[in-house]
Formats: C-alpha cells, structure tokens, sequence
C-alpha cells in the first residue's frame, strides 16, 4: 500500500528537511556542494516531488545536516515503503483540459462495488505525445482516495526493441505489492495467478504504461475484484474482450492555449492571437506545448511571434503526414538549436544509452566529460525541457525524443556513432563484470570499482535495464568476448535473483556468443548455465534436458571432464523435475565418474549428495545415508581443495539430506542430532529459508524422541524467518506445532517427516 508521508502531526519529508537546511545556513546550492547530490534531486525532495529517494541521498542529506538520531529514524521510515519499482511517478506539473476523460475515469473508479464482480480495465489509446500517461497519472493523483490499498505504476516500454516482457512486468508490480523476492512465482502463468489474487483482496489502481500488443497485455489483465487497471498503448489493443477505451485526442484549441500560457508565462503585451497560433503550430500536442513553452520561460528575449515565424519555416521543410507529428519535430529542432555546443553533443548521445534511464556515469563516458560535468549538462537539459528528471537522481527520454535524438547523432556525427556505442556497450559490459564478481565464493581476485557485494548488488539491480539492453546489443554487434566474460560473471549473481525472467535469455546469448567463438568448452558451461535457468527459472525440465545434453556433447567435442560432468548433472535436475528419478540416477551416476576422474572440488561433492538423493526418492534410505555420510567426510576434510563458501553452504545442506535419510529409517535420535546440526550450518551460512524449513523438521523429529524442551525456542525462531521470507505456509506450520507444545501434547506419533523439498545450493551453477 502506498504510504505518503506528509500528515499535520508528522512534517513531511521535504518540509522536514528544508527545516534542517534553513536552520544550517545553508542554500540548496550550498547543501548540494557539501554532499554531491544535484540541486535538482534536492529541490524535488523538498517539494515533496520525490518522496522516496534513494537510500544512499538520503542519509548523506541526513548526515550533512546533522539531524537528530530519532528524526532521523521517523524520516527513513516514512520513506521505507514498497519499492519504486511501482511507485506512482508524480502528475505532470501543467496540466490543462481533459474533464471529459478525467469524468470518464472518476466515474470507473467511483462505480459502486455491487457493479464490480470483474476488476475494470480501460485502454487509454492515442498517438504518440497526446498525453495518455499525464492523464492517467493526473486522474491517478485526483483518485487516491478511491484507492486505500495502493496506486502502482509500471512502465511496460512498449516502443522498445524488446518491450518488458510481462513476467518480467509482474515481477515488479509483485514486488510492489509487498511480494518478497524469494516469494514471487518463477512462471509466467504462476505470477499472473498470485498478481490476479492480489488484486482480488485489495482496491487498487494499477497502470500498466506505454503497452505493446495484445500478447504483451494479457498475462496483465486481472481478475474478479474491486480494482481499476488502466493500460496506455499507441494501438488501440482492440483484441482484448474484457476492456473499455478511451481514446485521447489532441486537445482542444482554447486548453492548449491555456497550456502554453501556464509553462510559458507570456508577457502582458502578448498577442492572444499569436499564442493561438503558436498552440495550432504544436498540433495541439502536450509533448510539444511543453518542450515550446519551455522554451519561452528560459528566453526572455524571445516573443512568440519570432517562434512563429521559426515554426513555420520548419514545419514547410518538413515531409510529415500527421500535423501534430510535424509539431513535436519542430518543437524539438527547435529546442535542440538553441543549446549551446556542448549540450547539444551529450543530448544526441544519449540516443546511444542501452537503457530506459541513467544516471551520469555513463553519460560521462559518452562526451568524455567528468561526472559533475556530464551531472550539470544533465540538468540543463532537464531545464530545457528535452531530457526528463527521472526519481532517484536519474535521467529519461521520451521515446520520441530518443528517436530525435538518434537523428540527430546520425546526422551530425556519423563517423562517430558506431565507434560510440561500441564503446559505450564495453563500459557496461567492464562495470557488469567487475560487479559480478563480487558474488564468486571467494570475491574478485582484484579491487573493482564497487567497495563490496552490496554496493555490487545495488548498481545490478538499479541498472538491470541497461546492461540486460548492452548484452543484447554487444551480442548483436559481435562482442562476444565481451559478452561471455561479462555473463560468466554474473552466473554467480544469478542465485540471488533466481526470480528474474532475464536469465534464460542472458545464458542463451552468452552459449550463442561461445558459439560464434568456436570454443566448445565455453559454450558447455554456457550451455549448462542456461539449463540450470530453463529449469530452476522457467521450470521447462525437457528443455533443460535438452539444453544439458546439447552441453554434454560440447563437452565431449572439448575433452572436458569437469563440463562433462556438469552437464550429467543439470540433465538429471530437469529428470528429477520431471519425476524421472531412475534417470536422473543414471545421470548422477555418470556425473560422479566424470566430476571424480577431472578432480572438480566443487563439482564432486554436488554429484555425490545428488546422487543421494536420488537413492531416497526411489525408496533406497541406507544407501542414500551411505552416500551423504561420505560426502560429509569430503567436505570436512581440510586437505579438500575446495572455496569456503561453497564447502559451508554444500555442507550444510548436505547435514540436512542426512537427517532425512535417518528419518525414512526411523532413527530418530540420530536424526535429530543431524538435524541441530544442519540448523546451526544453515544460520552460520545465512540461508534463513532452509533454516526455517530445517527448524520445522527438527522439531518434527524432537516429537519422536520426547525431548522437546527446546523446540518451542526453535519454532519461534522459524516463525520468525518464515515470516521474514513471507510463507505463511510454513510459519502456519511452526505455528501448530508451538501451540501443540503450550498444551504439552508436542510428544507422539506425528505424520513422519517427508523428504527434504529440493533446495537450491548451487556453487558452480548447479542445482541439487
């Protein structure tokens, strides 16, 4: 649910900290020059414009004024709500007309709840620059109060390339809702039935913007409940049966008017006529009212009728169909020529961002500028009205205006473009690598410009547009040495966000660029990466099958033992998923002898407590315990060459299989031993999920013993984590069995504990 800070009993914000800087002396010029965030960024926080900055923002402003520990604490709680993944973005500060369409959807919004056995949703259609999202933002704003349970807000970048696929686009709104990230659905289908329920509970507004087509939409489309689901789409998206329209068309002469003397503010000498006119030269399009009027407001010495004069020279050059096409181009050339020198090159460099949005750095190493350089021509532009001021200090482009701005750079410096954006795609691959190697067992082998694997994790997640863009475009160009070395670094990451829908297509060109390489045995691993994603992301256990074998032959072709094993491996995960557990034996088998004969120390323990595991799915205890006991004697043994990490975490899982394998043979205080044990190696090695799970079945066992004085500490321990990781499932578990114990009736004959649910603990990307 969306919290705004902001009530008479609690300052906002902004109000909080313009406070602070008034009491300090200090300009918000002063201020930015003492903690280096831009003037901009601080302006918008004090207008209560921004209202969740970035983490990092906001405790250098904290720190610089020296605000108190306990304001302090209420400042970044009010600000610690859901992610900005679906934050609603601010309305358009001018906004003008549109009461028809602001009745229309007040009225969808306002319909009684006895009208409401389906959600509604209503596609708001129109060209490019008619202001479709302004409008819903404006009407988003004006409804909050329809809304209790939160307004989201998701940008599905339907003029892109490649727009957000919708799995992806649910992951977000998801996570929005206060969906935890080990929670979310790996499926497409399995996420729009949690998104459907969501919505079935609550009374929300949710945008779904800029929409591609019908395939891309209709995963979103919701189910029974209260909710209005709007979609913004250049097409009108006619397939979708449950919709209602609203078409937005240029707006009328006297609001457009209206708008540009708001955003302008013309002199009282000015012809009416004249900005009649200047309005009509727009096509009546807010995108070009806004960047015309823009450009009024920061020339004084510019009338209205010289700007007419201009646009109509423009507008005979150009060969257009669509009127209000012709106005936005004009108004952009127009803007575009009266920067200087310096701004216009970074404007049309942008073009060359792989992203949605940035922030500086890379902007810097476009125009060869330094950071606060290239900050401060950001700004500018943001000013000009041209580049859009994105929350969390970063920086946009319409997409018309990106496509502007692409013709421009082809234009002006076609000798340059392509050199450009190789060189930009090679600084996102470097920066990609060098984070990713902060999740490798051991860390980077060299310092890297990121101070540790949370500053690394930070910069991944805030730039997943761009670098997930810069692999596909790399692999387009043919940096294929790039682009394996950069997802050979992120491979490690990807445990971490195993949710994410991008790693099926990230391992897939990686394996592709191999390919074009010729080098068989890194295509094997790229391969193998890729089956590890088609089966722990997707769930499509044929084709990580498939994907495994094609690895294996690689692997053969390459002499590789080690891959070779890997690839037995990954091709028995997608068996087992599929319920084939006497080939996945087989494969496992195999695996051992290969992972055995090339000496992988960490791919040999994995093989083995696998292979275990397959013995206790097909009812072969004894052995399965054999097995896992030897491998527990590998991993302990101190001469074993093996990372740190990987030893503790396979270890400690492995504890866990023991306990089930003594649990299928009814050796119960045995089984507990292992039990505590593998509790005490999951906490020390930070898995709170398996620990809870772990818990659980330990207090499980303890029942079978009779000494369970201590499981209630246990069981609140797991109810604790269980709710940390939202399964209320399991926590509901725990919770049965503490009140069990308040009754003193934990001892008997519980049901016996099942075998151990599959976990992930995957060193070299394989799952058990």
């Amino acid at each position: 649910m969306e919290q705004i800070p902001g009530t008479p009993e609690s300052p906002s914000l902004g109000s909080a900290l313009r406070a602070h800087r008034v009491a300090a002396g200090l300009s918000i010029e002063g201020l930015a020059d003492r903690c280096g965030v831009s003037v901009r960024a601080i302006s918008d926080i004090e207008r209560d414009r921004v209202r969740r900055p970035r983490r990092r923002t906001l405790t250098v402003l904290l720190d610089v004024l020296a605000v108190p520990d306990d304001e302090r604490r209420r400042l970044v709680g009010a600000t610690s709500g859901r992610p900005a993944g679906g934050e609603l973005p601010e309305p358009p500060r001018y906004f003008s007309g549109r009461a028809t369409e602001l009745r229309t959807l007040g009225d969808l919004a306002r319909r009684p709840s006895g009208d409401r056995q389906q959600a509604t949703v209503l596609v708001v259609t129109g060209p490019a620059g008619v202001g479709k999202t302004s409008l819903v933002l404006r009407a988003s704003t004006d409804l909050a109060s329809e809304f209790p349970d939160g307004r989201f807000f998701v940008d599905l970048r339907g003029m892109d390339d490649v727009p957000t696929p919708p799995g992806e686009a649910l992951h977000r709104l998801l996570r929005a809702l206060g969906v935890p990230e080990q929670r979310i659905p790996a499926g497409l289908e399995d996420r729009a039935t949690a998104y459907r329920s969501a919505l079935c509970e609550r009374r929300t507004l949710v945008v779904w913007d800029n929409a591609a087509d019908e395939s891309q939409v209709r995963p979103l489309l919701p189910g029974a409940g209260r909710s209005l689901v709007l979609f913004t789409s250049r097409r009108r998206l006619s397939g979708l049966d449950t919709a209602q329209w609203l078409s937005v068309e240029p707006l009328p002469a006297e609001d457009s008017t209206a708008m540009l003397r708001a955003i302008a503010r013309p002199g009282p000498a000015t012809d009416p006529a004249a900005l009649d006119d200047l309005a009509r030269h727009c096509g009546h399009m807010p995108l070009a009212l806004r960047v015309t009027g823009q450009r009024l407001s920061e020339e004084p010495g510019l009338s209205v009728e010289e700007l007419n004069r201009r646009f109509s020279g423009e507008q005979a050059r150009l060969r257009v169909i669509d009127a209000g096409a012709a106005g936005i181009h004009t108004a952009l050339s127009l803007s575009y020529r009266r920067l200087g020198a310096d701004l216009r090159r970074t404007f049309r460099r942008l073009s060359l961002t792989p992203g949605p949005d940035f922030g500086p750095d890379p902007v810097a190493v476009l125009t060869d500028a330094s950071g606060a350089q290239a900050e401060r021509r950001l700004e500018a532009l943001v000013e000009s009205g041209l580049v859009a001021a994105v929350p969390a200090d970063r920086y946009g482009l319409h997409d018309l205006v990106r496509d502007f701005a692409l013709d421009r750079m082809t234009a002006e410096e076609p000798a340059s473009t392509g050199p450009l954006r190789t060189s930009s795609l090679r600084w996102w691959l470097a920066r990609t690598t060098a984070a990713g190697r902060h999740f490798e067992p051991d860390g980077p082998a060299s310092p890297t410009e990121f101070r540790d694997r949370a500053a690394a994790a930070a910069w991944l997640d805030a730039e997943r547009g761009n670098w997930f863009a810069a692999l596909r475009s790399a692999a387009a160009e043919g940096l294929h040495g790039p682009v394996v070395e950069a997802v050979d670094a992120l491979h490690w990451f990807s445990d971490s966000r195993v949710h994410l829908d991008l790693w099926p297509e990230v391992f897939r060109l990686s394996a592709e660029s191999a390919a074009r390489l010729d080098d068989p045995r890194t295509e094997a691993v790229h391969l193998n990466y890729l089956s590890w994603a088609q089966a722990v992301c997707q769930r499509e256990y044929a084709g990580s099958v498939a994907t495994a074998n094609r690895a294996l032959e690689r692997a053969v072709r390459a002499g590789d033992h080690a891959q070779q094993g890997w690839s037995l491996l990954y091709a028995a995960s997608g068996h087992t998923g599929l319920g084939e557990h006497r080939a996945a034996l087989r494969q496992r088998q195999r695996a051992w002898v290969m992972l055995r004969r090339a000496a992988d120390p960490e791919g040999l323990p994995q093989a083995m407590a696998s292979l275990g595991s397959s013995l206790l799915a097909l009812g072969r205890p004894t052995e399965a315990l054999r097995v896992h006991q030897r491998t527990r004697s590998l991993l302990r043994d101190p001469r074993y060459p093996i990372a740190a990490f990987a030893r503790a975490a396979t270890d400690a899982l492995n504890c866990r299989r023991i306990g089930d394998d003594l649990a299928a043979l009814g050796r119960w205080p045995e089984c507990v031993a292992a039990r505590r044990e593998a509790v005490a190696r999951l906490r020390a090695t930070a898995m709170p999920a398996t620990e809870a799970l772990a818990s659980v079945e330990l207090v499980e066992a303890l029942r079978r013993t009779g000494e369970t004085r201590d499981a209630p500490a246990y069981l609140r321990r797991a109810i604790e984590l269980a709710e940390q990781c939202d399964d209320p499932d399991l926590a509901g578990r725990a919770a049965t069995l503490l009140a069990a114990c308040s009754r003193n009736d934990l001892t008997g004959d519980g049901d016996q504990v099942p075998a151990a649910t599959r976990a992930k603990a995957r060193t070299s990307g394989c799952g058990s």
